[in-house]
């Protein structure tokens, strides 16, 4: 069934617009009915004759079980830390070969079968030479996993987490306070290595450390100081040193991307933003934000990530709660909202964007800026040269799911050009995301060609984090 769109365009685009959104809408028709799970039966319980038969019974039941798990391939033991061993069910994404990176390196070396004598020659490859013998070694599911960016509850490397990065191969987590990730230093920093030992590939581990009112490691490492407040310094050098201090308390747990600094240039009637950016002027918020990503960088362990494109500067509603319009004219846009995006992409220090879900009603008043094509390629991809990662808010924000499942908004998102898709905080919720991006396929809606493209850029931010070291071949 299609799903019905909550906002229309009074404007015609051009020719390849629509016809792009014509493809698109057949994702619409092909994602309408959602899977259901029935609930489990329960049967009485038979009465046993004696302990002993009791006691046969049941290892014959589990030597049956373990016979019938092991012939079907259907899962693993794994221990998952505090709440010990736990079985892992797999299913057509937990495939995944755990020696992936091994085997790429294997490859590249020449290394030959065993009983061959032929020796390895030494040779020089570069990054992108070595992204794309990982990709070409990827199956589907690992790449589509890859542009995952999930969150979970709870402050172990519990059951959740495990399943995602053991079984659906996700590239890369968010860490909230809020969902009770955050206990103490100690904590924090076991859970982050946990994760990273256990991905067959190194993840993107995640947080937005703002500071002001956004200050995730308050507790923790005491109170940051807010964009504003920094701003009104117009002093960049007090920025970059924010950046530097940033950078060492975050690589210090095991963070490698902080989504910030936020570029919104924003006004004095926006109190969802006024705190949280460095003011209401493009020149300023230029300056400072810039200055801010420099000194967070420049260790080469943390990056940063602008957002949030196209600008929620000059809105009045939450995107968590509702999907606000944005009314300024295109070249108001690029004058304001657009500057500092412009700007800090032509100096070559911006590495990751992220796209927020609001309406831009002189671009396209028909999607969320998150879900449109004219937005995430026509803009930040062509208009503004952004070659790096983009990455979306939560598509499970309240002003998304209102008109659009999660199979369906993650297919829209990676249709509109994103590359790593945040939201999914459940292994259900990552396989929605990634059955509504293979069905995407299927129909043609999205090509192969599409999804590499986006697990190089993920896998090209790795290395730029350091986590894909090129081996000495």
């Amino acid at each position: 069934m299609k799903q019905s769109s909550p906002w229309f365009s009074e404007e015609q685009g051009d020719q390849q617009s629509d016809e792009h959104e014509t493809e698109m809408d057949n994702t619409h028709k092909l994602l309408g009915v959602s899977p259901t799970l029935d609930a489990p039966v329960a049967h009485p319980k038979t009465a046993q004759k004696g302990v002993i038969s009791r006691r046969r019974s049941l290892l014959l039941a589990v030597f049956l079980l373990v016979v019938i798990i092991n012939a079907a391939n259907v899962g693993t033991p794994q221990f998952i830390g505090a709440q010990g061993w736990a079985f892992v069910l797999g299913g057509s994404t937990s495939t995944g070969d755990p020696n992936l990176l091994k085997d790429v390196v294997n490859q590249l070396r020449h290394i030959p079968s065993p009983g061959m004598k032929t020796q390895a020659t030494p040779q020089v490859i570069t990054p992108a030479e070595y992204i794309n013998a990982i990709v070409n070694k990827m199956t589907l599911d690992e790449k589509l996993g890859q542009m995952m960016i999930v969150q979970f509850y709870g402050p172990d490397y519990g059951l959740e987490i495990s399943t995602m990065i053991s079984q659906y191969k996700v590239g890369a987590a968010l860490i909230f306070a809020v969902n009770n990730n955050i206990a103490s230093k100690p904590q924090l920093k076991s859970l982050l290595h946990q994760m990273q030992v256990n991905s067959s590939i190194p993840m993107i581990t995640a947080i937005d450390q703002e500071g002001g009112t956004v200050d995730r490691l308050l507790n923790l490492d005491g109170p940051r100081p807010s964009a504003a407040s920094i701003g009104a310094t117009n002093d960049p050098s007090k920025a970059m040193a924010e950046g530097i201090q940033d950078a060492k308390d975050l690589s210090y747990y095991g963070f490698n991307l902080n989504l910030a600094p936020v570029v919104d240039v924003t006004n004095a009637y926006n109190s969802q933003l006024y705190l949280r950016t460095y003011g209401n002027n493009s020149t300023i918020v230029t300056k400072m934000a810039g200055a801010y990503l420099q000194g967070l960088q420049e260790s080469g362990k943390v990056m940063g990530a602008l957002k949030h494109f196209p600008g929620l500067g000059d809105v009045g509603g939450d995107p968590h709660i509702t999907v606000p319009s944005l009314y300024r004219t295109k070249s108001a846009l690029s004058a304001i909202d657009w500057a500092p995006y412009q700007t800090l992409i032509a100096q070559g220090n911006v590495h990751a964007v992220m796209v927020t879900h609001e309406i831009v009603t002189k671009i396209d008043s028909s999607k969320p800026s998150s879900l449109s094509y004219k937005i995430v390629t026509g803009i930040l991809r062509n208009q503004l040269g952004f070659h790096g990662v983009i990455l979306t808010d939560s598509l499970t924000m309240e002003g998304i799911i209102a008109y659009y499942t999660e199979a369906q908004a993650a297919a829209l998102a990676v249709e509109a050009g994103s590359d790593l898709l945040m939201g999914a905080s459940t292994p259900n919720g990552v396989a929605d995301m990634i059955n509504g991006i293979k069905q995407a396929i299927s129909a043609g809606d999205i090509s192969q060609q599409r999804i590499d493209d986006s697990v190089r850029r993920i896998l090209m931010l790795k290395y730029q984090m350091g986590l894909l070291k090129i081996p000495g071949v």
